[in-house]
């Protein structure tokens, strides 16, 4: 609580102005001197670290652009090898083909220094450069791609012997290279590859790219020797490493333990900001490093010329408060301030504020006078707060469970409650099996619509039936807080009647009234508190109702009493939360029906339309697999023919309960249409999607349906990704519903998809 009074014990023989002059002067160096600490260790401080940040920063985009040149040509090159010409080519050893292949990708692909087509050995076939039958090492990184199958990229260290072989120029010393390798693949077997390499050596675009996007400084080195030395830089003025530098021996024992090394360094007398990244061949061995840097010089001119505008700034405002101590004057000065702060810790929010003035003058009438308008605002403030909290609260959510879970807990806040609980209405037959246990905060099925359990003014729950569950409680035991019969109990007699009941200012020793409840002839209205050390002075219970509709109960109880305003805002919180709750209901009923077929319980097409877009995206951009199942029931039109359409319906029903039993939490099944099905497996190959098939046509054959004495086929069309077929959503469909097709007309009763142009059928 803010008090502020003015009231001074001693009042030295000093002028105001004399006062005024001093506390000013006082004011104003205390902040200079402050502020010239701040200048010199937080301001510099603030520099370092966010100079160390803008470098690291830097760096994770330098990564990427450094890897861009080696991922153009390993994309390119992934083209080619699904091209069916370019594995007959390599295939049949067709020479001219592959050559003319060679150099149109170094045409294409004019960074590139090399690119070279081999043989299943390895042994080069085809090349931008005369180097045919030569066997390359290249660290190994054409035969990784070998053995896994898949593309590579990497970094590695040429020596001059290979690069003379290739017939790449060098500078008579070893070089660095990416490298990028992509396998050819035919029957199953690794026929071939495609690789290129990009000198780094004297290469202007990593440092020159890095500098455009990010406008620092960057070098590329390698170890070619005993220490890494700098093989291509900016080419700016000024520049910190030129060709040729080497880094310091610090930075490069930071490196060798493979991680980031990120740091403030000297070279060459200069304060630098650096950031390195080890750079490391196919066997994990470091061969170099990409750095950025900034040189602090700029920066320290900046805190200079700060530090000089702070202090001309702090002069001149010492200057003015001299001015301004000798205008002011006179005793008043120090009351209007104290009303001034009163009034500005007032606007601020705290309505707790209190004036006290002692100058036998109007001033105490003003003191007095705000003092009592805070007061009142204060009270009307706190009863406003209540009301607006508790309804921004409930307006919050929709959802059963947030609003559910947290109502006591905000009553809580707000009226010091000691315990509650909240009875969730359900007639017989409709309870949730978690619902008992749902005090305890977990997770539990929304209640079961009530339409008709309520009625007229009084209430009819009790001649409807029903339980009362304790859907969440507080500061009661757990034996207490348990289901009960709506026809029993202070609860029950409550949602009945429709009516609050209150005890007020019950004595120490309840048990007495305990007594006198169990003895009296509304027999089974038993209160049992459930605490330990102290009873509740106040107990309510307030009915929860909409119109026709009970919602269940509210029961609440404090140790220090409801006071008049408690009361009226229980019966608003009641009312309130009642409506919530309904709302949700509705809201949660609406939601679900807007997604789900109403005959299978499965996902609507609507639904369907987003998940497969979302899927789809998500495969594209992550390169992921996917996959679906398109599945239509064999003969479905005789069974309606001779059933009936009452008991195909059954069968479509059934179906879609199979369905759901037969695949992952992951997955999603839809109604597609009539009696057409679609199954969406995320991160799913095509060979796994053909298992899940499989299972699914089996499940359903082995399913018996009683209408039919019998069980049905299914014909199911496959479609999976990647596929250099399938580009957008629409062909994705129109993939598995020709093999769909293929499937109905080769017989039925079978599974047909396409994987890499070979047609696979299932019987």
């Amino acid at each position: 609580m803010a008090q502020i009074s003015f009231k001074p014990p001693f009042r030295p023989r000093m002028s105001i102005k004399t006062k005024l002059i001093l506390s000013f002067s006082l004011a104003v160096l205390f902040p200079l001197v402050l502020l010239a600490v701040a200048n010199t260790f937080i301001f510099k401080n603030q520099t370092k670290t966010s100079s160390l940040s803008r470098v690291k920063i830097t760096l994770s985009g330098a990564k990427r652009i450094y890897h861009s040149q080696g991922n153009k040509l390993k994309d390119a090159f992934l083209i080619s090898s699904y091209n069916p010409l370019i594995i007959r080519a390599i295939s049949r050893n067709n020479l001219p083909f592959l050559k003319s292949l060679s150099d149109s990708y170094k045409r294409a692909f004019n960074f590139a220094d090399f690119i070279g087509i081999t043989d299943a050995k390895g042994a080069i076939i085809a090349s931008s450069s005369d180097a045919n039958g030569y066997k390359p090492s290249l660290s190994g990184t054409i035969f990784n791609s070998f053995r896994s199958g898949l593309p590579v990229t990497g970094t590695s260290i040429i020596q001059k012997f290979e690069l003379s072989k290739l017939g790449i120029k060098s500078s008579g010393s070893p070089g660095m290279f990416l490298i990028a390798v992509v396998p050819f693949e035919s029957n199953g077997k690794i026929i071939g590859s495609i690789f290129g390499l990009i000198d780094l050596n004297d290469n202007n675009y990593i440092p020159g790219t890095i500098y455009s996007e990010y406008h620092l400084k960057t070098g590329v080195f390698a170890a070619v020797f005993n220490t890494q030395t700098c093989i291509s830089t900016n080419r700016i003025p000024g520049n910190i490493f030129g060709m040729g530098s080497r880094i310091p021996s610090g930075v490069q024992d930071g490196l060798r333990s493979g991680k980031d090394f990120i740091h403030e360094i000297k070279y060459n007398g200069n304060d630098i900001f650096a950031a390195f990244h080890p750079i490391k061949d196919p066997h994990g061995k470091i061969i170099g490093s990409l750095g950025v840097f900034i040189s602090n010089r700029e920066y320290l001119a900046l805190f200079a010329k700060t530090a000089a505008y702070a202090t001309a700034i702090i002069l001149i405002g010492l200057i003015i408060s001299f001015i301004i101590s000798f205008i002011a004057s006179g005793d008043t000065l120090k009351p209007i301030f104290a009303i001034i702060s009163a009034i500005k810790s007032f606007s601020s929010g705290d309505v707790n504020t209190s004036l006290n003035i002692e100058t036998k003058d109007e001033f105490e009438d003003i003191g007095k006078g705000f003092t009592e308008m805070v007061s009142a605002v204060r009270d009307r403030q706190e009863r406003m707060e209540k009301y607006n909290t508790f309804s921004d609260f409930l307006s919050s959510s929709l959802d059963f469970d947030v609003i559910i879970s947290s109502t006591l807990d905000m009553l809580e806040q707000l009226l010091n409650l000691s315990s509650g609980i909240i009875y969730i209405y359900e007639r017989y037959g409709n309870i949730s099996p978690s619902g008992e246990e749902s005090g305890c905060g977990a997770r539990v099925q929304f209640p079961a619509e009530t339409e008709g359990a309520g009625g007229e003014e009084g209430g009819t729950a009790g001649r409807a039936g029903g339980y009362l569950i304790p859907w969440k409680f507080y500061g009661i035991r757990k034996f207490v807080a348990r289901k009960i019969d709506v026809k029993e109990g202070l609860a029950g007699h409550c949602l009945t009647t429709r009516k609050t009941i209150w005890f007020h200012d019950i004595p120490e020793n309840a048990v007495l009234l305990k007594e006198h409840l169990n003895d009296s002839s509304d027999s089974g209205k038993t209160i049992d508190y459930g605490f330990c050390e102290a009873f509740p002075k106040d107990i309510a219970w307030l009915p929860l109702y909409v119109g026709h509709d009970d919602v269940g109960v509210l029961m609440v109880s404090t140790i220090y009493g409801f006071s008049k305003e408690d009361k009226v805002f229980l019966e608003h919180a009641a009312k309130g939360l009642s409506v919530a709750l309904d709302n949700s209901k509705l809201h949660n009923k609406l939601k679900e029906l807007s997604i789900t077929d109403q005959l299978t319980g499965l996902y609507n097409r609507r639904k369907l339309d987003e998940i497969i877009e979302n899927e789809f995206n998500k495969s594209q951009r992550y390169k992921s697999t996917l996959s679906i199942l398109m599945l239509d029931i064999d003969h479905f039109k005789s069974i309606n023919d001779s059933y009936g359409h009452k008991t195909g319906d059954i069968v479509l029903s059934g179906l879609g309960r199979v369905l759901k039993e037969s695949i992952r939490i992951t997955d999603s099944v839809a109604r597609y249409g009539g009696e057409e099905f679609l199954i969406i497996l995320p991160q799913t190959s095509f060979h796994s999607a053909l298992e899940v098939a499989k299972k699914i046509k089996q499940n359903i054959q082995d399913h018996k349906f009683p209408q039919l004495n019998r069980g049905i086929t299914v014909s199911i069309g496959i479609a999976s990704l990647p596929d250099s077929d399938i580009n957008t959503e629409d062909d994705f469909l129109r993939v598995a519903d020709d093999n769909l097709f293929d499937a109905k007309n080769g017989g039925r009763n079978r599974i047909i998809g396409v994987l890499e142009g070979r047609r696979i059928e299932v019987d």
